[in-house]
């Protein structure tokens, strides 16, 4: 009911102190409007609202004031017109505005007309304690300065005036603003100030003044004074702009409500009126002081203490209508927080004030319509004086109710006003705003769950079409995510929906959503769709079982009779399959192009289609894979089947890609309504026509087909014959660089007739991606290059006519300037046909070869001159150059290849040493070895001489270590007389030679690699 869902606008509203500005002419007065449009303006937080009144404003009679409250009964908690009167109509502070200067001639008539102004006004307050303050509007020239002399009798005269018009000294100020004001937005923000400051003196009293009857008020008879007084001190708290202390106010009056005060049947509809007021204004202030948590826990507490409060059965309707307002505010609360998350923000209470509409709307739908009353029912649905007491027995606060005949009429009454509710329009509205926020913070699930509730209510309000869009969008998203248990649950509510609309398209396509395999409904339900769907389809029958409305079933006859639904298989994917496998990735232009189209009928009685048709992307093809027969387009449930069609391809395609684009199956007669179920090419989730592996297996072992394996193949490559010309290549690798590699390709004509213009081109690239061959290999098709078209890697010639049989022999040259791989094609092209054979070679550098196999060497010894420096480095020795040609080839001249020898240093020695040593020795005979060291330097030498024994192998007769002098530019020998104990190639003792004298030299160590180590001993001949 109204009063149930009732949340007054004065809640909503930032509670301000009320001023009234009295005597103001903004209309005629430009400084006087200028002064209004100044304090008027919007500000944040602002503290004050500003009013316009006349000076003969009535303002509201205050009630003569208790002494006590001892016998006092309370009617009720809050009067309806309580709030709204003291946030327009009660004024904290009244300001009278009036021209009057100090020097004004004429000051003693103002005066006095000023006097009889402020009298009006607090005669018409009627003993209200609102402030009255006075504006003296004066001209620029008379405000005092600093130095003026006559300050101090102005401000007598003031004095004056606050003693004759009985007002504070503080409520009488002077605005300096005549005949036009300067810096006048500086005056109006200290006198805006003074006003602040006297509105919230006047609330301050209010809230004493109310706090003063606490201490009389009892707990039994007066517990609605002690919620009523909290929350006058919290509303009058909110006016002062004391935050903390109005919302500890409406703490504690709700705290009251809660756990002190009695509730039952007759006054729970008021407990819960107030404390739903209550609980906003405290959930309001949290999410204000930035405390979001606080306005959750606090609801979530309001809504558990009073969910199960329900009242008299005969109203439940107004208990889920008051919950279902309190959730609805709250969600608007909550919309002004930024602080909002995906797991808590306002969409779940929009989403649960929806629910709570339902149900009441599933009570509403019990309650009987009365027509014809025999009582006033507009008695019973008055408004009353107290929020949420019953127009029928207001102020009532006893348990037992007094007229049993009169609470059965108004209770008849109120049951009659909900049933003529429009709850649909409550419902769809909420869960609007409940999908807003969940698609907001990017929560799907939830939003589509919602959307079916409002498709749902769409329905139930009568509004088809737009409830048909929902569950369009609904159903494809749940087919798209596979969730088929819950498209069971949608599809026949869907279905229905579409039926209602008279929507053909949605209907067969809802239609054909039930009739897949995936979706588990029974098979009776799935037998009578594909039945509606033949009759209206085949017979022009209109669907049995759906709808009994007349008026529908007339729309549906009045469809027109020719209609294309285009219906996209994709989507439908289980319930009607197509795949379709070209044979031959590539066809060749004389032979047939087999295409095979796989269907599979997964309907759950047979079904006949009027015609298939297949559609490529060369249009020539079109129509060339059609079947028209009904016949071969009969189908049994689960049937599948393939169709092959041959055709040839035409000869302007060579070298084209032949591809179907789409497959269009008809079902029912393409001059009548039809359905047009197509596969098409497209970007869609699972789409039918997919690579997949094309090596499958066609058939099990007892021949049954097995549709998972077939394969799918929709494009071909039309190229030309392969030409029957035979192309044979011989050679002899390797091939050396620089060189004119001859190479002998044979052709041979193994066609049946002629061959004319055959174009013979050899090509040359590199094996590696990132080599370059263009300027380093060149072909040839002669020594001389004659008579040929020819390029750095290319060469082409064209032989006139090539007889049936024939045989042809053409000579090949390729030379290679570097050492790298390379592919060498060589193609052979006539009219319509093609040849290629493609070699691969790799080059290495040979220095010199004879034969296969074969390696020749040759050494030279080299001497040099004497040096005049110790060191001589990167001493050039020349070019070897090697002057070559193939043997099996004596016609091709001869090649000169040139090599750079490598360079080296030259030292020069001061000491060596010259070994005289047999080649041989016979085994443990006596044999001599002789050192002859050389002194080539121009001083005397001693030299350590030492003869290190190594093993017994070869033993040393005689001393080992001596010394030696040798004179400068000569020598000295030293002999060892040695005996071989092993026979073999044994090692000889190790010759050290270690300078005495000069000290400051040192004997070069790559002198011990001239001398020899090794000694071969053979058997002695006494021994043999």
């Amino acid at each position: 009911m109204a009063w149930a869902c009732v949340m007054p606008e004065e809640l909503s509203v930032v509670p301000r102190g009320l001023v009234c500005l009295a005597n103001l002419h903004t209309r005629h007065h430009p400084v006087h409007r200028s002064i209004w449009e100044l304090l008027d303006k919007e500000r944040p937080n602002a503290p004050l609202r500003y009013r316009l009144v006349d000076i003969d404003e009535q303002y509201p009679h205050s009630k003569a004031k208790r002494a006590t409250y001892e016998w006092y009964v309370p009617k009720g908690i809050l009067k309806t017109n309580w709030m709204h009167k003291h946030l327009h109509l009660v004024p904290s502070l009244i300001v009278i505005f009036f021209e009057l200067d100090w020097n004004d001639p004429l000051f003693k008539d103002k005066q006095n007309d000023l006097k009889n102004k402020i009298d009006m006004v607090r005669t018409n307050l009627d003993g209200r304690t609102a402030t009255i303050s006075v504006v003296l509007l004066q001209n620029k020239n008379s405000f005092p300065t600093v130095d003026d002399v006559y300050s101090s009798e102005r401000d007598q005269m003031a004095n004056t005036l606050c003693t004759y018009f009985d007002i504070p000294k503080r409520s009488l100020c002077v605005l300096p603003v005549l005949p036009q004001p300067d810096n006048l937005s500086a005056w109006i923000d200290r006198l805006e100030q003074t006003f602040i400051e006297s509105s919230q003196n006047y609330y301050t009293n209010e809230i004493r003044r109310v706090k003063k009857h606490k201490d009389t008020l009892n707990n039994i008879t007066h517990q609605l004074l002690h919620i009523r007084h909290q929350f006058k001190v919290g509303f009058f708290s909110e006016l002062k702009q004391d935050i903390p202390s109005a919302v500890k106010s409406y703490k504690n009056a709700y705290s009251y409500l809660t756990e002190n005060a009695r509730i039952h049947d007759t006054n729970i509809l008021e407990m819960k009126m107030i404390a739903g007021f209550l609980a906003y204004k405290i959930c309001r202030i949290s999410f204000e002081s930035s405390q979001p948590v606080e306005a959750i826990n606090h609801f979530r507490r309001h809504a558990d203490i009073f969910k199960s409060k329900t009242g008299p059965t005969d109203l439940l309707f107004e208990h889920k209508a008051w919950l279902s307002k309190q959730f609805q505010t709250f969600g608007d609360l909550f919309t002004r927080c930024p602080l909002a998350i995906q797991t808590q923000h306002p969409g779940f209470y929009y989403q649960e004030a929806a629910y709570q509409s339902m149900a009441r709307k599933q009570i509403a739908q019990t309650c009987r319509r009365i027509e014809q009353p025999d009582f006033d029912s507009s008695e019973f649905l008055k408004t009353t004086e107290f929020y949420g007491q019953r127009p029928w027995r207001q102020h009532h606060q006893s348990m037992e109710i007094s007229d049993a005949q009169k609470e059965r009429e108004a209770i008849a009454a109120l049951r009659d006003a909900e049933s003529r509710v429009n709850h649909s329009e409550l419902i769809i509205s909420l869960l609007v705003q409940a999908i807003t926020h969940f698609k907001k913070h990017s929560s799907n699930r939830m939003k589509l769950y919602l959307m079916y509730n409002l498709a749902e209510e769409y329905v139930s309000s009568k509004n088809y079409d737009i409830a048909l869009n929902y569950y369009n969008h609904i159903v494809q998203a749940y087919r798209t995510e596979h969730w088929w248990p819950i498209l069971e649950a949608i599809l026949p509510a869907a279905l229905k929906c579409a039926y209602l609309s008279v929507n053909l398209q949605d209907w067969i396509q809802f239609s054909l959503e039930i009739l897949n395999p995936n979706i588990n409904l029974p098979i009776q339900v799935k037998t009578q769709t594909q039945t509606n769907l033949e009759n209206l389809i085949i017979k022009n029958i209109i669907p049995q079982g759906e709808c009994t409305i007349s008026s529908i079933n007339e729309q549906w006859k009045a469809l027109p009779t020719k209609q294309k639904i285009s219906i996209d298989a994709d989507t439908f994917k289980g319930l009607l399959e197509c795949k379709v496998y070209f044979t031959h990735e590539t066809v060749s232009i004389d032979s047939e192009i087999t295409l095979q189209i796989a269907l599979k009928n997964n309907f759950p009685l047979p079904i006949e289609f009027s015609e298939l048709l297949t559609y490529f992307n060369l249009k020539e093809y079109d129509g060339l894979a059609n079947v028209t027969n009904a016949e071969q387009l009969k189908f049994s449930s689960g049937e599948q089947r393939i169709l092959t069609f041959n055709f040839a391809p035409k000869n302007d395609h060579v070298q084209r890609l032949l591809e179907i684009t789409s497959v269009s199956l008809t079902y029912g007669m393409t001059n009548e309504t039809h359905v047009d179920f197509q596969w098409r090419n497209s970007l869609q989730s699972n789409p039918s026509f997919q690579q997949i592996s094309l090596t499958p297996k066609w058939r099990t072992k007892a021949g049954h087909i097995l549709w998972e394996n077939l394969p799918i193949r929709r494009k071909t490559n039309i190229i030309m014959r392969a030409a029957e010309v035979k192309l044979t290549v011989e050679h002899q690798l390797p091939v050396l660089l620089y060189e004119s590699y001859p190479m002998k390709i044979q052709i041979k004509n193994c066609e049946n007739v002629d061959i004319h213009s055959a174009t013979l081109t050899c090509t040359c690239s590199t094996s590696d991606d990132n080599s370059q061959t263009s300027d380093d290999t060149f072909l040839s098709y002669s020594i001389t290059d004659s008579n040929t078209e020819t390029t750095a890697h290319l060469c082409s010639m064209t032989f006139e006519k090539i007889k049936k049989d024939a045989e042809i022999d053409q000579d090949l040259y390729v030379r290679c300037n570097t050492n790298r791989s390379r592919d060498i094609t060589i193609r052979m092209r006539t009219e319509n046909y093609l040849q290629n054979v493609t070699l691969v070679f790799f080059y290495y550098l040979i220095i010199v070869q004879l034969k296969l196999n074969e390696v020749v060497t040759e050494g030279f010894c080299l001497r040099t001159q004497p040096i005049a420096a110790p060191i001589v480095q990167n001493l050039l020795v020349g070019e070897y150059s090697l002057y070559w040609k193939r043997s099996s080839h004596p016609h091709i001249p001869e090649l000169c290849t040139t090599f750079s020898l490598s360079d080296f240093n030259v030292e020069q020695q001061q000491v060596y040493i010259e070994v005289t040593i047999p080649n041989h020795v016979p085994l443990q005979e006596p044999f001599q070895i002789n050192y002859r060291i050389h002194n080539r330097s121009n001083i005397v030498h001693e030299y350590k001489v030492n003869l290190e024994q190594i093993n017994l192998i070869v033993a040393v007769s005689g001393s080992t270590i001596t010394s030696l002098l040798v004179p400068p530019h000569s020598s000295s020998d030293v002999s060892y007389t040695l005996v071989a104990t092993l026979c073999g190639f044994v090692q000889l003792p190790k010759f050290k030679l270690s300078m005495i004298r000069p000290q400051s030299q040192e004997v070069d160590e790559s002198i011990d690699k001239t001398l020899p180590t090794h000694i071969f001993v053979v058997p002695s001949s006494k021994n043999e």
